[in-house]
């Protein structure tokens, strides 16, 4: 299995019942997190919806991003110091914020997940 089956299946094995999908405009897959609590930096609490991409090859590959919707945008659009938030491909809610994930192939999705909730603790 691989591809958004892949990343769906695991995020459900990790105990994100309410997994979503959809896709881009380019034709990419996302797994979503409806209404995921951020757990820990200058957002904690703060609950948004977070989309991660899934290549058609996951888990040997990893996208360089997340995109994030919430109400209002968590940061301003442009440079935040740690990485570039800027449109993103799924609409104008959504946020593309830019980060370099380490691709870990023992346990990927759960590692992957490490490196998200990273992000936040950053801010």
């Amino acid at each position: 299995m691989i591809g958004i089956e892949r990343l769906v299946h695991d995020l459900r094995e990790q105990g994100y019942e309410h997994v979503q999908t959809l896709s881009d405009g380019q034709g990419i897959a996302y797994a979503v997190l409806p209404n995921f609590e951020i757990p820990a930096g200058s957002f904690v609490g703060r609950v948004i919806d977070l989309a991660i991409p899934a290549p058609a090859d996951y888990p040997r590959v990893l996208h360089s991003s997340i995109q994030l919707r919430a109400t209002p945008h968590l940061v301003p659009f442009g440079n935040t110091g740690t990485r570039n938030v800027i449109n993103s491909p799924l609409g104008p809610d959504w946020q593309y914020w830019s980060y370099q994930f380490i691709n870990r192939p023992a346990n990927p999705t759960g590692e992957l997940m490490t490196q998200i909730n990273a992000v936040f603790r950053k801010n």
